[in-house]
């Protein structure tokens, strides 16, 4: 039995609101509306029914979402493969199916890359199947029966706990507790690794695996355990990938896409609020001065119906003066003052969201437009670079379980794409490259390297293949190889007027 295992602590709680608003953005308009208040705040004293019909007509337009998902591409213009000396047979295999659903090390990676940077933080879990024979299974039986490491993702907002020390000058984690994503009536799981230390003192890495009750016991427990096991690995199989700024050694993170997230939300705002007026302004207010209103049995004024093919009389007045009709809509001048704040509010938000900028590119500067395509490509290349270390670790952690001792010159390697991070994304740099090889100031094979690393050239092209259909191309006369003119060599006058010609071209 155990209780407030879904008790977060302190430092992870705090990320729980940020990681509930993204999660919302990323599921799109409906969690959003369904937020209510959380993102659309009421009027003053407004009533219940009035706030759902402003909450319907709102508009929600997800730029973060779109800016999110080309940032997340970016590192995947090329497969992530593994390469070096550990890219053995086994595990290239491996590397094609690492969560044993069939999705390949590229594919995984992608997931992974793109929960890291919407939550700051994304979990790869290196797992074994359970085994009650560890010690006499073979390597052939263990094949034989798909024994295998496989990996899992574990989402930054599924964490509960994690808890870590520094063993030597490496940091270890010694405590992980998660809860299992659950559906409908499933009922609510928690994991929790741990190390533990046996009378004697030894360490042990156990698991154990809760699940809740549906009513609490007299004692307060609320969890059963339902299953437990030891790791042995020799510690807990757990690889953090961040692209949040840490605080500390606790596991709270300064995401880096929360202004993104919070100007998200200030659109959705300023976009509902317009389209709001947009529906008064389309079906306005009708005042009337002057006029008793025909009261109804209840003794309210009876409603008025209004539209086409529709009179409306007003009574004469002691004065002779007659009553007026007149209606209340927005001012055009609000309108177009919103409308120009919500253009300004998008345009901010790709910035912020360090893509370069395309709204209203006919307004910005170069310079602006450079420093904003300059800021995508240094982010997304040192979040490309943490994703490559926790994938070799992951990998590392894998030959583990597989060798229990990885030398040296196995350690895994891994290629990740980084060249978007030279490229420009005018295109001059393909001018300036097309100058320096008409100067002869690069090579030509240098030259189709850098057209196919900008994906000018297909990733098919190959420099050799290139040459030989060159020379293929190379229109060539009926030469009569039986005539002895060709074994002539040339004269010195030949040679010399050759000569002469060379030094006038030049």
């Amino acid at each position: 039995m155990a209780k407030d295992l879904l008790k977060r602590s302190p430092d992870i709680e705090c990320m729980v609101p940020y990681w509930d608003m993204v999660t919302d953005i990323i599921a799109g308009e409906e969690a959003i509306k369904n937020g209510g208040e959380a993102y659309l705040p009421k009027f003053p004293e407004e009533a219940d029914k009035d706030y759902a019909f402003r909450v319907e007509v709102g508009k929600f337009t997800n730029i973060y979402r779109d800016t999110l998902e080309g940032l997340a591409t970016k590192p995947f213009q090329d497969e992530v493969a593994l390469v070096g000396e550990a890219a053995t047979d086994e595990m290239k295999a491996f590397c094609e199916d690492v969560d044993g659903c069939g999705n390949n090390i590229s594919t995984f990676a992608a997931l992974t890359f793109f929960n890291g940077i919407n939550y700051a933080i994304d979990w790869i879990f290196v797992d074994y199947p359970t085994v009650t024979d560890a010690e006499r299974l073979s390597r052939a039986e263990a094949k034989k029966r798909n024994l295998k490491p496989y990996w899992r993702h574990i989402l930054g907002k599924n964490v509960i706990e994690v808890r870590s020390h520094m063993e030597g000058s490496k940091e270890r984690i010694d405590y992980f507790r998660y809860q299992e994503p659950s559906y409908g009536d499933e009922p609510v799981r928690v994991r929790v690794y741990a190390e533990e230390y046996d009378e004697f003192g030894v360490k042990h890495i156990m698991w154990h695996l809760y699940q809740q009750l549906k009513e609490p016991t007299p004692e307060g427990d609320d969890f059963i355990e339902i299953a437990s096991g030891e790791m042995s690995i020799g510690f807990i199989p757990v690889v953090p990938f961040i692209t949040g700024r840490r605080d500390g050694n606790k596991f709270k993170f300064y995401p880096v896409m929360k202004d993104a997230a919070n100007l998200q939300i200030k659109l959705y705002q300023n976009e509902s609020a317009l389209e709001y007026i947009k529906v008064l302004a389309c079906y306005p207010m009708l005042a009337t001065d002057g006029i008793k209103p025909k009261l109804g049995a209840d003794g309210k004024p009876d409603k008025i119906a209004v539209g086409p093919g529709r009179v409306l009389y007003g009574c004469e007045l002691k004065n002779g003066g007659g009553g007026t009709w007149k209606y209340v809509e927005p001012n055009a001048n609000s309108l177009e003052f919103l409308k120009k704040d919500i253009d300004k509010t998008k345009t901010d938000l790709r910035e912020l969201g360090r893509q370069p900028l395309t709204a209203l590119s006919s307004q910005l500067t170069t310079v602006t437009t450079s420093i904003a395509a300059g800021k995508a490509k240094s982010a997304v290349t040192t979040w490309a670079l943490a994703l490559k270390d926790a994938l070799e670790n992951a990998l590392y952690v894998t030959m583990l379980w597989d060798n229990k001792d990885v030398p040296d010159n196995k350690q895994p390697e891994v290629y990740v794409y980084t060249g978007f991070d030279n490229v420009l994304e005018d295109g001059s740099d393909l001018e300036e490259l097309g100058k320096a090889r008409e100067r002869h100031d690069i090579s030509q094979e240098t030259y189709w390297e850098e057209l196919k690393r900008r994906k000018i050239l297909s990733a098919e092209f190959t420099a050799e293949r290139e040459r030989e259909r060159l020379l293929e191309d190379i229109p060539t006369d009926d030469i009569d190889l039986d005539s002895s003119d060709t074994d002539e060599a040339p004269t010195t006058d030949e040679k010399d007027e050759e000569n002469e010609l060379e030094t006038r071209r030049k």
